[in-house]
């Protein structure tokens, strides 16, 4: 059973989103909580904890709590907290045919071309896909580098119209947020891809990207790993590196 759907949690507001993030990564803690508790726990009125459950198909909030004891009766006989990758699937069909990111996409591939060289930044898993994406590009005849070691200082000599992909599924990563801000004083252009809209790198960012998935750990217990789904982030490159070759068989 799942939860959450793409366009509900798409539709929220960044109020409605902070009870999503709290109650997605905190399910047994918030099964146990009354209206007040959830509302305090995540910092907004009752009013917005029942608008959220109306959002995600809830008359209210006992039929809410119900669903998350469903849930968590599913899930007892795993530790391993992973949702479905519907979601995933579900965001990648909409993708395909929405205008507004092809949009984005043809935007993005813009600047790339147009850049001296492209970066990209993340830690963990993101840091993984920023390796991932440089080779990509770099397959397609676009200079790129990948920055993902936090212990080592980036290189802040740079070409002219440098570009700098920022990855981070919270779009709170100090290190990575630290990386933005120190380019963009530099007049680096920053395409950004995070779980949600509602961070601060994406506010940093000329061009964001959010594909707004289930939150999900290694171990509900401890919460500590994050293994949030990241199938949109391998289509958004991949997209945008395709977008890239044809760009690039165009100028020959």
């Amino acid at each position: 059973m799942d939860l959450f759907q793409h366009e509900q949690i798409r539709s929220m507001n960044e109020s409605e989103l902070s009870v999503y993030n709290y109650v997605s990564s905190n399910l047994p803690e918030a099964e146990r909580m009354n209206i007040r508790e959830l509302s305090a726990a995540t910092n907004v009125s009752t009013t917005t904890v029942l608008r959220f459950c109306k959002k995600i198909g809830c008359n209210g909030y006992t039929e809410f709590k119900y669903r998350l004891r469903k849930i968590l009766e599913e899930e007892k006989s795993s530790r391993a907290y992973l949702p479905s990758t519907m979601p995933a699937l579900q965001y990648l069909q909409k993708m395909m045919s929405a205008s507004d990111f092809d949009a984005q996409i043809e935007e993005s591939a813009r600047l790339c071309m147009g850049a001296s060289q492209v970066l990209f930044a993340g830690i963990g898993t993101s840091g993984i896909l920023g390796e991932y994406g440089m080779r990509f590009f770099s397959g397609v005849g676009i200079t790129s580098f990948a920055i993902t070691d936090p212990f080592c200082p980036p290189p802040m000599k740079l070409m002219e119209d440098t570009v700098l992909i920022a990855l981070s599924v919270s779009g709170e990563t100090p290190w990575v947020i630290s990386i933005v801000n120190g380019y963009k004083k530099r007049g680096v252009k920053i395409i950004s891809i995070t779980n949600t809209s509602h961070c601060t790198l994406a506010k940093m960012s000329e061009i964001n990207f959010a594909y707004y998935m289930p939150l999900a750990y290694a171990w509900q217990e401890i919460g500590e790993i994050n293994l949030t789904t990241q199938l949109p982030v391998v289509y958004l490159l991949e997209t945008l590196m395709s977008r890239l070759y044809l760009k690039q068989k165009e100028k020959k």
